[in-house]
């Protein structure tokens, strides 16, 4: 472990436990409050390395394009299970296309599906190579790693698609050249959602799309990859062991360790993806959400070991964070204000005109400078489908925390692709979650005219109860309408 990665990652911890001890109820409903507090501590921090990325974002360029550079062996690989046949066939043409002649394409199939098997195998007849195996060890990341061993002698740069994500023609035209530098370990193109049939999947667009457009830009040398859309030179992999195995997202996990060696990284902005499908429906959305998370979660006892420049160590630890504010915190703030209003637990001590004057204006500044910094290519329509559908993933981001706490193994799931109609048991929660908002909300109103000696701390806590409820009902709209 290092020290300052240590130091930073433990950092708003240390700061949330200062301010409970000083501004928390005493007893047993001091633990809940250091989360409450923990919760605006970290927004805050996310917030600040938000800007620091739309900064660095704003001076993000592209070198011109050039044709003059080192000829490459190109392996492109297209690790599947059991997805539609017919979609890994057009991406495997794309891919085809793209490649000019410069190498090969891979089928890396782990399919079970019978049919699958035979579509998939005939994918040979276009000059594809199709392989399989016995077993699903390591998952995309063990057959990635299995064709390396295999094949990897005879290329130079190793391209990564999912089965849904098509490179246009002119995709290594535009980035071989930054393979000049011997110390880029990979080029990172972003994703693509082009299937908008469902607003599950249109909000999973709007929910990418400051992540890609400011996020990764603001990173540039520390981008990670994405798993799909990643092309990487193999003598780096090869320096770092392979692709990481040992969790469900190999991509940041992988990045982290090139990263960590010293190699570099190059996010190259352009729509060099031109086909991908979103998740479309409830369950496909918890599915990836679910995994990205347990992930992420993963990364840690990784990410305080690796030596990162300090700024991609701030990147990194944000993303975590990320993940720890979509779930556990997002579960503690819509908790906090029903203990409020509909049991009367007061969890914090402090004068409800010190939070008026000092978080209220933070979110409020905050909200716009986010806003503003993303205007170009972001609406309020898009923040709205963003945040309803981010509302919906804390229930799998927080179980994938909980599953990372007691080292439970999750398997690698692949995010399904055609719409399924919504299992009622998967909206129950955000049900629960609404009634007792609305009753903490009526008690509220009560307590108004019970106790006016409390008047401003009950009117703060109906405001967060009442600002959860929109996003959470168009979030279920979402839902239905594309389980339609």
């Amino acid at each position: 472990m290092r020290v300052l990665n240590i130091t930073i990652f433990v950092l708003p911890f240390l700061i949330s436990a200062i301010l409970t001890y000083l501004l928390s109820a005493p007893g047993l409903l001091a633990i809940f409050s250091y989360f409450v507090i923990l919760g605006m501590v970290i927004c805050a921090s996310i917030f600040l390395v938000f800007l620091k990325e739309y900064i660095s974002a704003r001076s993000y360029s592209l070198a011109p394009l050039d044709t003059k550079h080192a000829e490459h062996r190109i392996a492109v690989v297209i690790a599947t299970f059991d997805e539609d046949p017919e979609v890994v066939k057009d991406t495997a043409a794309s891919a085809v296309r793209a490649l000019k002649g410069r190498g090969d394409v891979f089928i890396l199939s782990d399919a079970t599906d019978d049919r699958c098997k035979a579509v998939i195998g005939e994918l040979e007849k276009m000059g594809v190579r199709v392989l399989t195996r016995d077993i699903r060890r390591g998952y995309k990341a063990g057959a990635i790693n299995d064709f390396l061993k295999e094949y990897g002698k005879n290329y130079t740069l190793l391209a990564i698609f999912d089965a849904d994500q098509r490179p246009s023609d002119s995709f290594f035209d535009e980035i071989l050249q930054y393979f000049e530098d011997e110390k880029v370990a990979f080029v990172q193109v972003p994703q693509a959602y082009t299937e908008l049939d469902t607003r599950i999947g249109m909000a999973a667009k709007s929910q990418q799309t400051p992540f890609l457009r400011t996020v990764v830009r603001g990173r540039d040398k520390s981008a990670f990859s994405l798993g799909s859309g990643t092309v990487y030179r193999i003598s780096a992999l090869e320096d770092v062991g392979g692709l990481y195995e040992k969790t469900v997202t190999e991509d940041v996990a992988t990045s982290l360790r090139l990263h960590g060696k010293g190699y570099k990284s190059v996010y190259v902005d352009k729509p060099l993806i031109w086909y991908g499908i979103p998740p479309r429906d409830l369950k496909a959305y918890l599915s990836q959400q679910s995994r990205w998370s347990i992930g992420g979660f993963q990364l840690l006892c990784r990410l305080l070991k690796e030596k990162l420049s300090l700024t991609a160590l701030i990147d990194y630890i944000a993303s975590w964070m990320y993940w720890f504010k979509v779930g556990p915190i997002t579960m503690v703030q819509i908790i906090a204000p029903i203990l409020f209003l509909l049991f009367d637990l007061y969890y914090l001590k402090f004068d409800p005109v010190v939070y008026l004057i000092v978080y209220i204006p933070f979110i409020l500044s905050g909200t716009s400078l986010y806003l503003a910094a993303v205007r170009k290519f972001y609406s309020l329509k898009d923040f709205v489908y963003h945040q309803s559908i981010e509302f919906l993933a804390f229930v799998p981001v927080t179980l994938s925390f909980l599953a990372w706490l007691v080292r439970r193994e999750r398997a690698f799931a692949v995010t399904g692709k055609i719409i399924e109609k919504t299992e009622k048991r998967l909206i129950i929660p955000y049900l629960i979650v609404l009634t007792l908002l609305i009753a903490s909300i009526v008690r509220g109103v009560f307590t108004l005219l019970e106790n006016p000696a409390i008047r401003l701390a009950v009117l703060i806590n109906i405001f967060w109860a009442a600002y959860f409820i929109p996003f959470i009902v168009f979030g279920l709209f979402m839902v239905l309408r594309s389980g339609e």
